[in-house]
């Protein structure tokens, strides 16, 4: 992964052909998905790391004005679950995923896009683990951290 210099975040650097289930029209989550109505985007993808953004909407404010930690929540979990993902060959090859465990230290309130920078600690027979690491622009213009999280999948065999 690289480092962006763009206030805005990362660009996206995405194949639409490396990722198993991505839609014809290069958005990685399925239409009409819980992550798609959030708004989850994928801004970078590779073995074992991603990035992915979440824009600050009206909707997803709690009531001083910042992002719901739920979303926050969110997007640190399925991070995770997309870097974990992307260590299998294809889709036909990932064995059922399911979190397990999530572990969430909120640092600072998200009044802007949030980007999280996942990557994979290890992937057993059994387990799979994830940390995270979330920034934002806060007020001031400065990128800086928000949240981490580490995040513990299954990845058993259905």
């Amino acid at each position: 992964m690289t480092d962006s210099d763009d206030e805005q975040g990362p660009e996206a650097d995405v194949d639409t052909d490396d990722r198993p289930g991505a839609r014809e029209d290069g958005d990685f989550f399925p239409e009409g998905t819980f992550n798609d109505w959030v708004g989850l985007r994928v801004e970078e993808y590779g073995e074992g790391e991603v990035v992915l953004a979440v824009d600050y909407e009206e909707f997803k404010r709690n009531p001083g004005d910042v992002m719901h930690g739920g979303v926050t929540a969110t997007l640190i979990d399925v991070a995770g679950g997309v870097a974990i993902g992307s260590t299998f060959e294809d889709r036909e090859d990932r064995p059922f995923m399911a979190t397990t465990n999530l572990d969430i230290n909120y640092l600072r309130p998200i009044t802007d896009t949030a980007y999280a920078t996942a990557k994979v600690v290890r992937v057993g027979s059994s387990a799979a683990i994830a940390q995270v690491d979330v920034e934002s622009t806060a007020p001031d213009g400065e990128r800086k951290q928000v949240a981490i999280g580490t995040v513990t999948y299954s990845v058993a065999d259905q």
